[in-house]
């Protein structure tokens, strides 16, 4: 019987194994494995693979040295996930970090926190102005690349090539970048000049104790 759930770090497993057999023809070692998927023990792999043996998709042979089998190569978790690269850092306190597009890093997440959008991408939070709307420093925040945003809608903003996050406030003649942190001293943004933009609207939120995790948990995102 086939389990329904997989967590990230079975997917980011399983999906591992998958492409290396489609590209060397055979399965990769528990050696290769821990080296490939940055793990400190080789029990690491091991309890991977023994949680992808007991939920039914995949089998081996334990006296055999490359016997991993996928029992179903279209195989995904049950809602759906999608690949979102990370971008940048942004900063919730001030323009302070150099928006740049560094794709040497990846979150694996569920489609449901995408609400549908296509062009999507991941920021690491910095700083603490965004702390009420539950965007801490270190967590991910997905984001949709758009610059068709509302009033009230939680944005990545673009000064001078630094990227911010804060809530959009719009009146009939000003964009104002709004901190939300209670007390703690932070003050708006006026939004102007040629070299700053709306990036993109903020999905939602994975928080940093989660995304370490490599758990996909659906009820503790926060979403916007």
């Amino acid at each position: 019987m086939r389990s329904n759930t997989l967590t990230l770090k079975q997917q980011e497993t399983l999906d591992y194994i998958k492409i290396y057999i489609a590209q060397n023809g055979e399965s990769p070692t528990i050696t290769t494995m821990q080296k490939d998927l940055g793990l400190e023990s080789i029990r690491s792999v091991t309890q991977r693979i023994e949680s992808l043996e007991a939920k039914g998709y995949i089998k081996r042979d334990r006296f055999q040295h490359r016997s991993i089998q996928v029992l179903d190569t279209n195989l995904r978790s049950p809602r759906g996930t999608i690949s979102v690269p990370v971008i940048a850092t942004a900063g919730c306190d001030a323009a302070e970090v150099y928006a740049q597009e560094q794709y040497d890093e990846f979150l694996q997440v569920d489609t449901a926190l995408t609400k549908g959008a296509n062009d999507i991408v991941a920021l690491k939070a910095s700083g603490r102005s965004m702390v009420d709307a539950g965007i801490r420093n270190g967590d991910y925040v997905l984001v949709e690349v758009t610059e068709n945003v509302s009033n009230g809608d939680r944005v990545v903003a673009i000064l001078d090539d630094m990227a911010v996050i804060k809530k959009l406030h719009r009146t009939a003649d000003t964009t104002i970048l709004m901190p939300e942190s209670e007390g703690n001293g932070y003050s708006p943004i006026v939004l102007s000049g040629e070299n700053s933009k709306i990036f993109g609207k903020v999905l939602s939120v994975i928080p940093m104790s989660y995304k370490d995790d490599y758990e996909i948990i659906y009820d503790k995102h926060i979403k916007f």
